[in-house]
C-alpha cells in the first residue's frame, strides 16, 4: 500500500501513521496523514476478490450477458482493466502537473477487448491492477496532499479518485452477474464500502433531485435524513442496500416505486 516518503528516503515497511505518531504525539500541531489508507485498503481487497473471480472465468463465461444491458462479462472485465489504466494516467498527471490529454488514451475499443480469449482478458486485468497499485504506492505524500486530477471532467482530489476506483470494482463485481461462479450479489457488498458509498452518495443527493422535491431517506438501519428543499416531500422507505441501488442507478424500473423522483446522473 502507499507509504509516505521524502526525496532520497524509503521506508517501505512502516505505515506512515505509525512513523508520525512516534515523531509527534496527537495534539496541538498534529497533522493527520493525507493518504487515504482506509480507501486504499478497501480497493486493494476489492481487487483481490475481482482477480479471484476472474481466474475462474473461461471463454464461454466471458461471452455471457452481464447484468448491464448490452455488455457481456468480457465487456465488464475489460472495462475494469481500462478504468485502472485511466486511473494510472490521472495519478501520473497529478504527480507531474501535466494534463494527460485525450490523445493519451490508448485503450483498445471495448468491443474488441471484450471479444478476446478469456486468458488474455484475465492477464490484462491482472496487469492493469498491479500497475495501478504500484502507482498508488509510489505517489509522494505531498502529491496525496495537494494533487488534483480531472475525473469525469471535474477537478477531483486523489482521495476521491481512490474511492471512485473502489466503487467501480465493488459495483461491477455485482454487475458481472456471476453468482453461479461464486461472485457477489448486492447483499454481499462489504460493510465498509456500504458506509463509504452511503456517505458519498447522500452528500450529493440534493443536487441530483428535481428542484420541486425534498426526499426523506428512511432506511431503518441508519438515521433518517432529508435532502433537497422542494415543496413536494417524498419518503424513500427502503433498506440501505436498496436505497443505494437506486442512487447508483442499479434498481430496475419495475422495482422502483413510482413516487420516487428521477435522479440526475451522479458525478
Amino acid at each position: 500500500m502507499a507509504t509516505e516518503t521524502r526525496p532520497g528516503t524509503r521506508e517501505p515497511g512502516i505505515p506512515p501513521s505509525a512513523r508520525e505518531t512516534h515523531a509527534m504525539p496527537v495534539g496541538s500541531g498534529y497533522v493527520p496523514s493525507p493518504i487515504p489508507h482506509d480507501l486504499l485498503a478497501g480497493a486493494f481487497t476489492g481487487h483481490r476478490r475481482l482477480l479471484a473471480l476472474a481466474s475462474a472465468v473461461e471463454d464461454q463465461v466471458t461471452a455471457r450477458p452481464s447484468l448491464l444491458s448490452g455488455w457481456t462479462v468480457g465487456h465488464v472485465l475489460s472495462h475494469l482493466a481500462q478504468d485502472a489504466d485511466t486511473h494510472i494516467r490521472l495519478f501520473e498527471s497529478a504527480a507531474t502537473g501535466r494534463d494527460p490529454g485525450a490523445g493519451s488514451d490508448s485503450c483498445v475499443d471495448l468491443d474488441v477487448a471484450a471479444a478476446r480469449p478469456a486468458r488474455l482478458i484475465r492477464d490484462d486485468l491482472a496487469r492493469a491492477i498491479a500497475a495501478l497499485e504500484r502507482a498508488w504506492d509510489r505517489t509522494h505524500v505531498d502529491v496525496w496532499r495537494t494533487g488534483i486530477a480531472h475525473h469525469g471532467r471535474a477537478p477531483t482530489s486523489l482521495t476521491d479518485l481512490v474511492f471512485a476506483r473502489w466503487r467501480e470494482v465493488e459495483v461491477h463485481l455485482v454487475d458481472l452477474g456471476l453468482i453461479d461462479r461464486g461472485g457477489p450479489g448486492w447483499a454481499d457488498l462489504p460493510a465498509t464500502y456500504v458506509d463509504a458509498e452511503w456517505a458519498w452518495s447522500t452528500a450529493r443527493l440534493s443536487e441530483r433531485l428535481p428542484p420541486e422535491v425534498t426526499v426523506l431517506l428512511a432506511p431503518g438501519d441508519r438515521p433518517s435524513r432529508a435532502f433537497g428543499d422542494g415543496p413536494r416531500m417524498v419518503t424513500v422507505r427502503a433498506s440501505t442496500l436498496e436505497t443505494l441501488r437506486w442512487l447508483l442507478g442499479r434498481l430496475p424500473t419495475a422495482a422502483t416505486p413510482t413516487e420516487w423522483p428521477p435522479l440526475a446522473p451522479s458525478g
